[in-house]
C-alpha cells in the first residue's frame, strides 16, 4: 500500500476496517492489504499504546464520537488481555492457537454466527460485518473478518427497520459474537514486561 497519514480519514478507515477487532477491541499487528481488511492477527502492546493515543487526540481534535468508542475498545483490551495481575502489562497476544490456524479464534463462518444470534440479528450483523459465503481467509474461504461493511442508518434505510431497532440488534449480536468468541481457545499471551512498551501503555492510559 502507498503511504498514509493518521489524519482522520486513516483513523476511520483503520476503524471500520478488520485491522481492528470488532469484537475484543485493540489492534492487530498489521494490515495485509490496503483496505485494512485482512489483518495479521497478533497484537502488540506498542501498536496498540500508539494506536490508543492516536484515537484519544482525533477524539480531542475533530470530537468524532466513533474515535471515542474505539479508544474505550482498545482500553479494555489492554486492561482485560494485557494487564498483569502483579502489575504492569504483557507484551502481545499470538495470532492463533496452532500450525493449521490462522486467525480462526478472531475470523467467523456464516453457521458459527448463525448458530449464536437470532434470525434478525443475524441478518443485521451481517450485513453489518459483512459475514458472507465467501469470507477473506485464503487457508479457509468460508471464514469470515470482521469489518464494518454498512452503517446502522444504512442497514435501517435498506430493510425498512427503524434506526433504533437496528442498533439495538447490532448491540445484542455484538455481545453475543463476543461471549461465544470468549469460549474459543484464545491464543496465547506473552506476559513479558517490557519497560519500554510498558511506558508506552503507562503513557496512553494517563491520556486517555
Amino acid at each position: 500500500p502507498e503511504p498514509r497519514t493518521t489524519g482522520p480519514a486513516t483513523l476511520r478507515a483503520m476503524a471500520r476496517g478488520g485491522f481492528h477487532d470488532q469484537l475484543g477491541g485493540g489492534f492487530h499487528r498489521y494490515s495485509v492489504d490496503d483496505r485494512w481488511l485482512v489483518p495479521h492477527f497478533e497484537k502488540m502492546a506498542y501498536d496498540n499504546a500508539e494506536l490508543l493515543k492516536a484515537y484519544l487526540d482525533g477524539h480531542a481534535a475533530f470530537g468524532d464520537p466513533d474515535f471515542a468508542d474505539v479508544a474505550r475498545d482498545t482500553l479494555g483490551w489492554i486492561r482485560e488481555v494485557l494487564a498483569d495481575p502483579d502489575g504492569g502489562f504483557g507484551a502481545s497476544q499470538d495470532a492463533d492457537v496452532g500450525l493449521e490456524d490462522d486467525g480462526d479464534y478472531f475470523t467467523w463462518t456464516i453457521d458459527e454466527a448463525r448458530a449464536v444470534l437470532t434470525e434478525e440479528e443475524f441478518e443485521v450483523a451481517a450485513a453489518h460485518y459483512d459475514i458472507g459465503t465467501a469470507g477473506e481467509m485464503h487457508h479457509d474461504p468460508a471464514r469470515n473478518v470482521l469489518w464494518i461493511a454498512a452503517d446502522a442508518g444504512l442497514i435501517a434505510q435498506r430493510s425498512g427497520r427503524a434506526p433504533s431497532h437496528v442498533i439495538s440488534l447490532l448491540a445484542r449480536a455484538r455481545e453475543k459474537l463476543r461471549a461465544a468468541r470468549g469460549l474459543r481457545t484464545a491464543p496465547f499471551v506473552d506476559r513479558t514486561r517490557y519497560v519500554g512498551w510498558n511506558a508506552m501503555l503507562a503513557s496512553a492510559l494517563f491520556r486517555a
